[in-house]
């Protein structure tokens, strides 16, 4: 679970824009002076893979029935590269393939008035049944190959311990004051997300050119004494950074520090940006996780995003006020200023995604509580949500007026308020929310 969660924050954090919304054997091998090699989003053609891969399933069965041997394998041995892959394309196209026609038959409902409403509505949800016991037949594929899950659990551990120990070593020298490091500006005029991305950018190109990354963030919008106001520092023991034989980016091999340009001037622009991935443990995690690109921006995350102990507690008593529990879906419905960059959504687009997903627990268990865990800067939202929707439990954080207001949006207390939706959503087992940044509506499964 730990890989999807990190994934699932990933997604959370990039995606809330303005609202302020997993390990060890190749480490040991890893040193800051290793020559990374790089494979770039445009080299992950996993449809190339199902390709070849489908080949040498041809090719593996007839042996295997040649030997009369088990085609699936055992609980034993890790599940190989092309089962991995394939099972996950299948799984990913059999709900592409349910929206694909999901939204054909709304359109051709409304434009064919001979259609009755109650044919359409009993069409769509024998569809979507059908796509559900498919995605249930699927699980068990993966049960067969990897016994409870056992292999995934233990490889997304060891892997994601692996890179949490290379960015320590990163950012922890043997000697501060001699380490090649790598400034960063925590001073970009937009909301928390973009600065997210921003700060993403800066550790990858620390990453890339084994530079120790500096973060400047005195003077920060949302708290002016900088970053550990709410989160824990990058590091413990290398955090100063000297003005003489600084340069801009890219800077050369000679330079002390180099200072690293926001994301409107970066040229050129660092070889790792998103969603490129090492190429040292590309096959690992291609095997491990379906989208391996977010996975790789998770770590990163994943280390710099570790909150203040006075936060954590925040959260903790938020959590037993509410009675947070799973299965539970997390719904981020973005208002105010957000108009003007995406399309809107009704409330009713949203949970129409949860209603499909609790329609699939349910054959597991019928008497599923159906449950959210609802964000918005938008008091109406709630509201709505409770009215049209009254067999959920809803479940939220009570913000302060900073959040709603935009004149006190980007504030100490409504940062505190962010981190707490963004901890919960995150935890939840089905996140629902919208890709601002280009548009689109979209959902991540756990």
């Amino acid at each position: 679970m730990g890989t999807l969660r990190e994934s699932k924050m990933c997604i959370v954090v990039l995606v809330m824009t303005a609202l302020v919304t997993t390990l060890l054997s190749l480490a040991l091998n890893f040193s800051p002076s290793s020559v990374i090699n790089w494979l770039p989003l445009q080299q992950l053609d996993l449809q190339a893979v199902f390709n070849q891969t489908f080949t040498n399933y041809q090719a593996d069965m007839s042996e295997r029935s040649r030997k009369n041997e088990t085609a699936a394998p055992t609980s034993e041995s890790k599940p190989t590269l092309d089962f991995e892959v394939t099972r996950r394309l299948v799984e990913t196209n059999l709900r592409d393939a349910y929206f694909f026609f999901s939204n054909q038959l709304k359109q051709l409902y409304s434009s064919n008035t001979k259609m009755k409403p109650e044919d359409f509505k009993n069409l769509q949800k024998e569809g979507a049944e059908r796509i559900r016991i498919l995605q249930y037949d699927l699980r068990r594929l993966g049960q067969v190959g990897d016994e409870e899950g056992s292999w995934r659990q233990r490889e997304a551990k060891e892997l994601s311990e692996e890179i949490q120990q290379r960015l320590h070593r990163l950012q922890h020298p043997p000697d501060c004051a001699t380490a090649k490091k790598l400034l960063c500006d925590l001073n970009a005029p937009c909301g928390f997300g973009c600065e997210i991305h921003h700060l993403i950018h800066c550790f990858m190109a620390a990453y890339e050119k084994n530079r120790t990354l500096i973060l400047n963030s005195a003077g920060w919008r949302y708290s002016p004494k900088g970053w550990e106001t709410v989160f824990q520092p990058f590091s413990e023991t290398c955090t100063n950074f000297s003005a003489k034989n600084m340069t801009n980016w890219p800077g050369t091999n000679e330079s002390q520090t180099v200072r690293f340009p926001d994301f409107y001037t970066m040229i050129p622009p660092p070889v790792n940006l998103p969603l490129a991935i090492p190429q040292d443990i590309s096959e690992r995690l291609i095997r491990l996780h379906g989208s391996p690109g977010v996975w790789w921006v998770g770590q990163f995350i994943k280390y710099f995003f570790k909150l203040h102990p006075y936060v954590k507690e925040m959260i903790n008593n938020t959590q037993k006020a509410i009675q947070f529990q799973h299965p539970i879906v997390g719904v981020h419905v973005r208002r105010t200023n957000k108009y003007t960059e995406a399309r809107f959504y009704n409330v009713d687009d949203y949970m129409e995604q949860a209603e499909e997903y609790f329609a699939g627990l349910e054959i597991f268990n019928p008497n599923v509580t159906r449950r959210i865990y609802l964000a918005s800067e938008e008091p109406k939202v709630y509201e709505e949500v409770k009215l049209k929707y009254p067999h959920y439990k809803i479940l939220y954080h009570q913000k302060k007026i900073d959040v709603v207001q935009m004149s006190t949006r980007r504030s100490l207390t409504s940062l505190r308020d962010l981190l707490v939706d963004i901890h919960f959503l995150t935890h939840s087992d089905y996140v629902i929310l919208t890709f601002s940044s280009n548009n689109k509506f979209d959902h991540r499964t756990r």
